[in-house]
Order: structure tokens, then sequence, then C-alpha cells
């Protein structure tokens, strides 16, 4: 059984303990047993980067672990219960099939252990020791997910879809897990030694308490909703705050009526009118302790006036066959009525604030659409433009899931070429290790590539840090380095999605990749098609560009993938002749020529020869005792 410790506590603190227990048997009648329950639950402890460090010595890396604790006086069976390390992942059962029951007492706590290094029970309570008592329960779950670094989280639901507890986390000490503050309930500080059970690991410098936990933390409102006041038409926020551990659920009210799915800290009114004007609180409970906010009211003005754009519609650009959204805000009394319409033409049925048009083409880029909203009082129109574009051909030409581990730290990265002809613009364009579009991280900077570009994103560093890494003179000049946080790629296998900013189907993406697992220190290249590395092949040094970074030796080709097809790979040469292999489309038909100097003129052809493959390889027999030659290769098909 976990153990609560809190050395502070005082006859004080356990006055306001019981105090607490007894407002939550008070309040019973508010919230559902069932409810009531898995409020209970929290997650009290996450590792997210163990240490690689006994003293002097190295040792292996060990797996990602977390803590769930159950601060009620009722065992909860955890049969169906689900959790993901964020909003898009997979979710993962506490209790697989054919795993035997779980079932967390009260007071209570459960270990959760990625298989990964650490494959088995005794391993884990190896590397803990006498940090770990004998009574908790460990389980283990799949290696996916895994925790990031930088930032990640938890989300844990019960087994009837409702979310339990949630945490995020953010840049990790390597071998601290991460807890609750003890003062707040707050999730993200790191643990101490010697504070709230911590202790050093047995077999590693790692410090962290699986299976103790301080707590709980009595639940309190410190922020409270404030009056509102705001035109017909304007949508408005209510916002509160509350901490406490396990962490508060929110329920907002209005006039007393609980409002249907408003069960987050904020609340908004999206389109507020007058018939909304009324009083708004929420409810914050966590199983143990319930709390009313105070009221605040909404006031609607009623003040006669003409419609004023609060919110215009934006340009849109997307490709074609993809949906366009245009939106508009307006603010009037009596309430606006729209319509849309383009070139004078007005469309049936489009009175809603929001435009959709579906299956654009190239046809209508360059068309303004317009709103016009009105009332008895006046008239205001806006405009904005459609922008149709080819669909890019991007690509993710390199991938790093794992940096070299023997000196300083550096990050993940990959790298996007563009092999279409046209310039893409990459602000607003989005991408995740997973099919989902929910999490998604968004490109912030303007950043363009024409033909044969590539950018390189990278986590968590700067493009400095990114070229200091690597060597700024070994790297193509202009090379552009975007900085992201949030998303790790797994070295044990992942996959990676880009979509462009219009996207609103998660499989509408523009570029994907996958591979099954990265060396540390060494980047994996991807081709076009299952002859060329579609799956990832690991970089040399010398193949393909690739070279060792400046610090720690990391093997890579950023930049350098950049430049497409054709584009000579390798030439060998043995007693029956040179043999030339070089990067094509596949399909394409492509001529190779040789010189005995190199000069503009005097190229002369050893033939054509269609692509079957995106490395077609041409022999020169010629060569065979011949001198110096150079060789190109010429693409004739467009």
């Amino acid at each position: 059984m976990g153990r609560w410790a809190d050395p502070t506590m005082n006859e004080n603190g356990l006055f306001l303990m019981r105090a607490a227990r007894l407002i939550g048997v008070l309040a019973f009648w508010v919230v559902s047993s069932h409810r009531q329950a898995h409020a209970q639950l929290a997650i009290t402890e996450v590792m997210s980067q163990a240490s690689t460090n006994r003293g002097a010595m190295w040792v292996d890396h060990q797996s990602d672990f977390w803590e769930l604790t159950n601060f009620g006086a009722n065992a909860i069976d955890l049969a169906g219960y689900l959790f993901s390390d964020s909003i898009e992942s997979p979710m993962v059962p506490l209790v697989p099939a054919g795993e035997p029951p779980l079932v967390i007492g009260a007071s209570q706590s459960v270990i959760f252990v990625r298989f990964e290094n650490t494959t088995n029970e005794a391993q884990f309570r190896a590397w803990w020791g006498n940090c770990l008592a004998s009574s908790v329960p460990v389980r283990f779950y799949p290696r996916t997910p895994g925790f990031d670094q930088i930032i990640d989280g938890i989300r844990l639901w019960d087994a009837s879809s409702n979310l339990v507890d949630r945490v995020d986390f953010g840049i990790a000490r390597r071998g601290i897990t991460f807890i609750s503050d003890t003062n707040t309930g707050e999730f993200g500080a790191f643990s101490q030694h010697g504070t709230c059970g911590a202790c050093q690991a047995s077999s590693a410098d790692d410090v962290g308490s699986p299976g103790t936990t301080c707590g709980p933390v009595p639940v309190q409102i410190v922020q409270q909703p404030e009056n509102q006041t705001t035109c017909a038409g304007a949508p408005t926020t209510f916002t509160a705050r509350a901490i406490g551990l396990p962490r508060a659920k929110y329920q907002w009210f209005y006039n007393g009526v609980a409002i249907p799915g408003a069960i987050a800290a904020s609340y908004t009114v999206t389109n507020a009118t007058p018939s909304r004007n009324g009083s708004y609180h929420v409810d914050v409970s966590n199983g143990l302790m319930l709390l009313h906010s105070a009221a605040a009211t909404l006031t609607v003005s009623t003040n006669p006036s003409a419609p004023s754009i609060l919110s215009p519609p934006a340009d849109f650009e997307l490709y074609s066959g993809q949906t366009a959204q245009f939106s508009v805000t307006a603010c009037a009394f009596p309430l606006a009525s729209y319509q849309w319409f383009s070139n004078g033409v007005l469309f049936a049925g489009a009175t809603n604030p929001v435009l959709l048009l579906p299956d654009c083409t190239p046809a209508m880029s360059g068309a303004q659409f317009c709103v016009r909203a009105q009332n008895s009082l006046g008239t205001n129109t806006v405009c904005a433009r459609l922008i149709v574009t080819p669909r890019p051909e991007l690509h993710i030409t390199e991938i790093m899931a794992n940096s070299a581990t023997n000196c300083a730290e550096h990050a993940e990265w990959f790298e996007v070429t563009n092999q279409g002809t046209n310039t893409v613009n990459l602000l607003g364009y989005r991408f995740a290790d997973r099919a989902t579009l929910e999490g998604a991280r968004v490109v912030t900077q303007a950043v363009t590539l024409a033909k044969g570009q590539s950018a390189i994103f990278v986590e968590q560093m700067s493009a400095d840090e990114f070229k200091r890494w690597w060597g700024a003179g070994n790297l193509p000049p202009g090379l552009s380095v975007i900085t992201y946080a949030g998303m790790g790629l797994s070295e044990l296998g992942d996959v990676l999605y880009i979509w462009n900013a219009a996207a609103i189907d998660p499989v509408d993406w523009v570029a994907s990749t996958s591979f099954a697992s990265a060396t540390n220190g060494i980047s994996l290249r991807f081709g076009f098609d299952e002859s060329d590395c579609y799956f990832g092949c690991e970089s040399v040094v010398s193949e393909f560009g690739a070279f060792r970074a400046l610090e720690c030796g990391d093997i890579g080709s950023p930049g350098y993938t950049a430049n497409g097809p054709p584009r000579l790979v390798s030439i060998a040469k043995d007693a029956v002749g040179a043999y030339i292999t070089w990067h094509a489309v596949k399909g394409k038909t492509y001529r190779l020529e040789y010189n005995p100097v190199l000069q503009a003129s005097g190229w002369m052809s050893l033939g054509d020869m269609v692509a079957a493959n995106s490395l077609p390889m041409k022999t020169d027999p010629s060569a065979t005792g011949a001198g110096q030659r150079f060789y190109r290769v010429v693409q004739l098909t467009p």
C-alpha cells in the first residue's frame, strides 16, 4: 500500500484534512457515487527521462513510469480504465486483456512502467531498491506511448470514458521525477531527496518516490469568475481556477442549471444575446470536497446599434479539392442577420456567420467572398479572397529520432523537402507523430521553400544552437531551421504526418513517413519508393551528403537531401566498366552523358533509359582503360 508522507503536517493541518473530508461527505448528494469514486484518483508522479549514471558508471537508460494514487476511502476496480500520453495518442488499457485484475485500495498507489529497457517487476524493484515498498503494485504497459522529455502529459479515463485526471509536464531534469506541489497540488514540481519520501534509486542516480506521495491538498478556488458586459453577437468568456489534490473538476451553471459539457476551467458564450443574460457560476470538486464559486453576471447590451465588425473573414489559402472556411463576428442590436455572396451573386441558405466551400477548384482562385451583416439600423460588408494552389509535393527526407548520448544532449529533428515546382509557404502547416489533427504542432514562421529547398524542424533548439551542433560551415547556406516543442519521435519506431493549414481531415496529409527503429546519433534518410529507403536507411558518412556533426559526432545530412533528382549518388569502377547510380523519379526518362574534361560542351551520350525505380544504375563499359571521365545525368521528360 502506498504511504502518504507529509513531515510538515501539524495539528492545524490535520484539522483541515478532517474538515475537507467532512465537506466532501456533506456535498455527496451533488455528485454521483461513480463520479465521487473516480474523482478521488490522481496522477501523482511521472518519470519522463531517467538517468544514465550510477556515480562514475554508465548504466542502461531506464524506462518511463507514472504513479496513480487513490486518495479516497474506497477501493476502485481499474478494469476498463484507459490512459494516453496526450489527447491525440491511442488510449492504452491499465489492465490489458489477459492480465490479472487490478484494484487500487484506499490510500494506495500503483506504478505503471513502460515496457522498454525495464521489462519486468524484478528489474524495476532492483532499480529503486528500498525507495519502493514491497506492497506497492507494479504493472507494465507497451512501449508506446513513451513520454517526451521536453513537453508531454498523461490523460486518464474511466471505463465510461469520463476524464478522471490529466497532468502536463515540461522540460525534464534527467533522473528527477515530476510530482505535485505540496501546497497547491499543481503538477510539475521536481522530487527533492528527503522530501515526501523521495530518495535516490539503488542502481542509478535517479531521485523519486515511487509508491509514496504527499497529499491530499484541500481544494481552493483561487480565481473567481468575474462579471461580463458585452455587445450582442460577441463571444464572452467566464474563467475560474481551482487548486488542490486530487485535482478539481469543473461544472458550470447558468441560473442554477448545469450547462451540459461545460466542464473546463473556462466557459464561453459564443454568440451572446440578451436571452443569455443571467448568473453563471462553477462548482469545483475532487471527490473529497465540493466548492461553489461566486456568481458572475452576464449583461448583453441592448443599446440600439448598427452592425460593427469585430472579426472580419481572412484570406484563405488551400489546394484543389479542400474545403474553405470563412467566418465573421459582428456586434449589433437588434441582432445582425448575415448573407454571403460572391461577384454580386447571393449564396442560397448562406445566412450564418460561417461559410463553408467544399471541393474548391483552381477556377475559384482569386475570387472574393463577401458577407453582409445588417439590421434595421444599418449594414456592414466585408470580404476575403480565396487562393487555390496546386497540391504541394513535400517529402519528409530525413529524421534523427535520437541524437548521440555520450556527450552534451541534443534534440531530435526532421527534414522536409519541396520536390515540386511551386514555392510553398509553411506558415500554418501542422505536424504530428499520430494521424490526428488534434494537438498537432503549428508552424508559426513564414518559411518558404522553393523547388529543391529543405527546412529542418528541431525540437527545443534555436537555429543558432542547431548550426553550432552540426557546424554552420557544414550546412547549406540559408538553411531554414524551425523550432518546435512537445512532440517526441521514439527511437523505437514512430510515424510523422504533415498537413497544410486548410486540412480538416487527418487523412488529407501532405507528407507522411514511418520508421521501425533508429540508432543513437545516426539519422535516417528517406527515398520515394520501396527501392530507395522508403522506410528509412541509416546515414553513412560521405554518402548522400552525410557527414559528422561538429559536436558529438552525430551522422546525418541536414539540408543535403534538398537537391532533388536527377542527382548522381555514386560511381564505382572495376574490370568490366564504370557503374553510375543516380537519384531519379520512377517512370521518367534519363540520358547519361560523359566527358573526358569538365566543360560546357563536348558531352557524349551513353544512352537513354526509363527509371524503373528511384535509384537506377547504368554501366559504362567504355570506361575500362580510359582515363579521367566526368559524368552527368539529364532528365528528358518533365
